[in-house]
């Protein structure tokens, strides 16, 4: 078996580098930065245990791998990327009855979106962090393990991949648990991420505790209408503190979440489309409002289009933005 890591940014590369340590073959599809400075001198994972210098192939495209039986692809790309990685991998000639996708990411568009072109298609929780802000070089500030993660295949049930990619993963140093009713954990955890945009718009300035509630009292009501599983968030959260490790970012480095690093590294997009904008699509459909998330995913959509660091608005002010 091999784990194709597609989209190695800190998530992916942590995974990667982690499996590949442990003696699970990997590869890493990433953008050419990131790819070139791997191929020079390694993946750079900086753990709170150790730094490790690991060497991984790293590719730019799913064209430049060879296909083989028991390949096996981890999407870990921003949930605004899924599409093209999904059309990329057919035009590259994966194989859409038996090649199995599993999704590592943070919306639960990823999975509906896969099986339009996949057949064997599994949902991932991430209860980890990874930092990806330098070409070559990714943090993974956890202690006690490399983070939590729960799977499971989509829509429900568990077979024996799923069971071979916890062992594996847990030989990696991860925190593993099956989970048959994988989406209802992804719908909890969604929730908890339509926090994402707040953060990155706001820096961390201003009282965001009230905006949080309505942003996630607004993602609760359209959930449920449309019939998407959906568990209670705070029995996600008891299982991941069960199990996960504790949080160490090193000394003078800060970290607001996945979408504060993408207008950190000015990307030029940022998934709240996925996240808050799914709320705000739901909202639609079901004659609910939902003005919180969607003034969370139109500043964050303009602030990445005009490549503005985080820090433009307050809570308070998105707050005032949210109520008018």
């Amino acid at each position: 078996m091999r784990y194709i890591i597609y989209g190695a940014g800190g998530i992916g590369s942590s995974m990667g580098g982690h499996l590949q340590r442990t003696g699970c073959e990997s590869i890493l599809i990433g953008r050419q930065g990131h790819v070139s400075r791997i191929a020079e001198s390694g993946l750079r994972l900086i753990t709170p245990q150790d730094t490790y210098c690991i060497r991984i192939p790293a590719v730019t495209s799913p064209k430049a791998i060879e296909w083989e039986p028991g390949d096996i692809v981890i999407l870990c790309m921003k949930s605004q990327d899924t599409e093209e990685a999904l059309r990329a991998l057919i035009a590259a000639g994966a194989d859409s009855c038996n090649l199995p996708i599993f999704c590592a990411q943070n919306s639960i568009t990823n999975e509906p979106a896969a099986t339009r072109y996949f057949e064997r298609v599994y949902g991932v929780v991430v209860g980890f962090t990874g930092i990806y802000l330098e070409d070559g070089s990714v943090h993974n500030p956890v202690e006690g393990n490399a983070g939590y993660l729960e799977i499971g295949k989509y829509p429900t049930g568990i077979d024996t991949l799923v069971e071979r990619l916890e062992s594996d993963l847990q030989k990696a140093s991860f925190a593993v648990t099956r989970n048959r009713n994988v989406m209802a954990a992804k719908g909890a955890k969604m929730i908890g991420n339509l926090g994402n945009a707040l953060n990155a718009i706001s820096d961390g300035r201003g009282d965001s505790q009230h905006f949080l509630e309505r942003v996630r009292e607004e993602g609760e009501q359209c959930l449920s209408p449309a019939g998407l599983p959906l568990e209670n968030r705070a029995e996600l959260m008891r299982r991941a503190k069960a199990k996960r490790g504790v949080n160490r970012l090193p000394e003078g480095m800060r970290n607001l979440g996945s979408t504060w690093q993408s207008l950190t590294r000015t990307q030029g997009s940022t998934e709240a489309d996925f996240l808050n904008g799914e709320i705000v699509r739901l909202g639609k459909i079901h004659g609910i409002a939902t003005p919180f998330n969607r003034v969370l995913q139109s500043v964050a959509g303009e602030m990445a289009r005009a490549k503005e660091s985080p820090g433009k608005f307050t809570a308070d002010e998105l707050y005032r933005m949210a109520r008018h």
